[in-house]
């Protein structure tokens, strides 16, 4: 394909121009084996001709490379907006189901109907097992599942450690359990 003598030549312009080659442009140019194939063949044979082909070779890839940079950097920045915008509208409109409604369904702005977790239930045997449990107990359960509370908030409302509301939850939730398996025997 090149002769020995050649590769002396070619070597030496390598060797010159080690700081552009390093360049990841011209990299990846140089990756493809028909552009190598060009640029040795230029070096070789350094005609108008073959100097053109490289020039044309290169500025077709280096457009490429613009198109591509730009379609990636594109989709990057609209993800990145589009994930603001469902984050914003998201943190807008919040969904919250039922709050404000009364038993009928028709929303009273003044008034609020406050359903307790006993008010929710309509098995006969949970009811049963929910009122042996404590006040406290029963509190922590309403505000956990029905108010959707996080443990945390509970316990700066209950005026009590974290840990203390999440063993409350654990002994009445152990309790129910307890209850409803001996009823079920």
């Amino acid at each position: 394909m090149i002769m020995n003598n050649g590769n002396h030549k070619i070597e030496e312009f390598f060797c010159r121009n080690m700081e552009q080659i390093k360049n990841p442009i011209i990299k990846s140019f140089l990756a493809n084996a028909k552009n190598l194939y060009l640029v040795e063949k230029a070096i070789l044979y350094p005609t108008d001709c073959n100097m053109k082909m490289v020039d044309e070779t290169f500025q077709s890839h280096y457009i490429k490379v613009q198109k591509i940079k730009y379609v990636s950097n594109l989709i990057y920045f609209y993800s990145l907006d589009f994930d603001k915008k469902r984050r914003r509208l998201h943190d807008r409109f919040l969904l919250i189901v039922d709050d404000g409604l009364t038993r009928t369904g028709i929303a009273r702005n003044d008034e609020r109907i406050e359903e307790g977790l006993l008010d929710t239930v309509e098995d006969e045997q949970l009811f049963q097992s929910l009122q042996n449990l404590t006040d406290k107990q029963l509190q922590i359960l309403e505000m956990i599942y029905v108010k959707d509370c996080s443990i945390k908030t509970i316990a700066e409302t209950l005026q009590t450690t974290p840990q203390n509301i999440s063993n409350l939850h654990r002994k009445a939730l152990k309790k129910l359990h307890q209850m409803l398996k001996k009823e079920e025997d």
